[in-house]
């Protein structure tokens, strides 16, 4: 989830949430799908080192509303993840290093393409009872990552019962609905060569997970059967600093949705994010 947030309170497009699930999915036979075994046995993202995703930006259902459409960041054109290691020690919790790069479109004359690329770097941390998705990653609200003009200080998840992003049953999503909560200290970075002094504060959120009925999903590379999960976001910004003593913490949006679909081998095949922005697997190298 790009932290433009921060800066701005964003209105939420009105999308339906959709009944729970009421049994567990597993991928169809579309392929490719992954054969080694995955990083802290999550059938559900097979994090395996060399393994890779691209993602593409495609329409969506249905169109941001204006108020969403005026806020909204450009989408990516292209997403792609590519697990570069996989660090498993004895009595700790394992690490995975993703590499992702982000591909935008800039181009004001299609005579004259433009093309911005950045890339960054996320982690995911897991055990057999801990998934854990940095923030910026693609992987945590199906937004293309990294911070524009700010520094993250430190994530905290305050409360033990509430800090898994994903709650995984034998590596795979269950039925029952979950909940993460976290903390982001931030503080806005001035302009190189600059001396001034910026704001800083904190982002809280609560995300709300539900798993929702399998559905398949047609790509490029084939029809997964894929689990279907819903995820409300709620939270607020508060400044170190606020301008007025009497300021209060700025509320995100009410019903801020993000789905994924994610098949099991492969992992998430196709999201649609808060923006009204949706993405979908168009390419992928799975051992």
């Amino acid at each position: 989830m790009r932290f433009a947030l921060i800066a701005t309170v964003l209105v939420a497009p009105a999308l339906a949430f959709a009944a729970p699930k009421k049994g567990a999915a597993a991928a169809a036979g579309g392929p490719p799908t992954g054969k080694a075994a995955p990083a802290c046995g999550v059938k559900i993202l097979p994090l395996v080192e060399g393994n890779s995703w691209t993602y593409t930006n495609v329409a969506a259902p249905q169109a941001p509303e204006d108020a969403v459409k005026r806020i909204a960041p450009d989408p990516a054109k292209e997403v792609t993840i590519t697990v570069k290691s996989v660090d498993a020690k004895k009595g700790a919790d394992t690490v995975v290093t993703l590499e992702e790069k982000i591909t935008r479109d800039l181009t004001k004359d299609p005579k004259k393409p433009v093309l911005d690329e950045h890339t960054i770097t996320t982690t995911i941390t897991c055990s057999d009872k801990k998934f854990v998705i940095s923030p910026d990653s693609f992987f945590f609200a199906g937004e293309p990552g990294g911070y524009i003009g700010l520094k993250v200080d430190s994530i905290e998840h305050p409360k033990p019962a509430t800090a898994n992003s994903w709650v995984l049953t034998k590596g795979g999503i269950g039925d029952a609905p979950w909940r993460e909560e976290l903390v982001v200290h931030w503080s806005r970075v001035p302009s190189e060569g600059s001396e001034a002094k910026l704001g800083s504060g904190k982002l809280e959120l609560e995300r709300s997970y539900t798993p929702q009925q399998p559905e398949p999903i047609t790509t490029k590379l084939g029809m997964y059967k894929a689990e279907k999960l819903g995820m409300i976001t709620t939270g607020r910004v508060t400044l170190d600093n606020p301008l007025a003593p009497q300021d209060k913490p700025a509320e995100l949006p009410a019903n801020w949705l993000t789905t994924q679909w994610i098949a099991e081998g492969v992992g998430v095949v196709q999201s649609l994010n808060s923006y009204a922005h949706e993405y979908q697997l168009s390419a992928a190298t799975l051992k």
